[in-house]
């Protein structure tokens, strides 16, 4: 008995390792997020002007185009819509797999309101309204630091244009944002994490280049102005006391 139980042991053990391998497998598969479905153009223009001033009171603009590749097995797509369901985006630092998010904005849907309105009446009188490619949004939104969960007042001037769908995908488009009043001391080098999530899909770049514009030395040279404008009137007042002296 003893005999058959030593030679089961490494039977046993023999099975138990790929088992044991199999289950590190099976959970690093869960854990592991799927890739996302909206890849964002690198070439996205990017701009960050951070005013030295109390915050928020940085502004950033970014056009960028972006486009969703989330296809099921049967090849069809599954309706999200940037225009008629609006997008969130986020600016971060870190990259892609491991991001600090700075500044979080939702885009509400663009086609809400007065184009609902006018393709409604269009609809009911039996009018032919031309497909809208291009929209536009001005208004205020609040604003999220993702890190922190703190929110403030912010302004959204955003434009979206529907580009050509490319072959084997569910949608193109260009993205032109510009918010305003916002926290972005945090960013402070190049690249920026720039992230996109529409509907239930998402994705992520962590190779934009942005153009920093900081204010900081504007305001140093204008203070240098200011003293220069001061030596001047000290010079000008000195000249208006000798011209006194001689009227008399």
């Amino acid at each position: 008995m003893k005999t058959e139980r030593n030679w089961l042991k490494p039977v046993l053990g023999t099975l138990a390792l790929p088992l044991v391998l199999f289950a590190l497998a099976a959970d690093r598969a869960v854990a592991q997020e799927a890739p996302g479905h909206i890849v964002i153009d690198s070439a996205a223009d990017l701009q960050i002007d951070q005013s030295g001033n109390t915050e928020p009171s940085d502004s950033f603009e970014l056009e960028a185009t972006f486009t969703n590749n989330d296809l099921n097995a049967e090849g069809s797509c599954d309706g999200d819509d940037p225009v008629a369901q609006g997008l969130t985006l986020t600016l971060g630092t870190g990259s892609c797999t491991a991001s600090t998010g700075v500044v979080t904005v939702v885009i509400p849907a663009f086609n809400s309101g007065e184009d609902s309105a006018v393709a409604a009446k269009s609809q009911k009188h039996g009018g032919h309204k031309k497909h809208k490619t291009h929209f536009k949004m001005k208004m205020p939104v609040t604003v999220t630091d993702p890190s922190s969960g703190e929110t403030e007042n912010a302004s959204l001037d955003a434009e979206i244009t529907v580009l050509p769908t490319p072959a084997g995908t569910c949608g193109h488009w260009r993205l032109d944002a510009e918010v305003s009043n916002v926290d972005l001391s945090a960013i402070t080098a190049n690249p920026v994490v720039v992230t996109i999530v529409q509907g239930d899909d998402s994705g992520c770049n962590d190779q934009i280049q942005a153009q920093f514009d900081n204010n900081d030395d504007q305001g140093e040279d204008n203070n240098d102005q200011g003293e220069d404008n001061n030596d001047q009137g000290d010079n000008g007042d000195g000249g208006g006391g000798d011209g006194n002296s001689e009227v008399r």
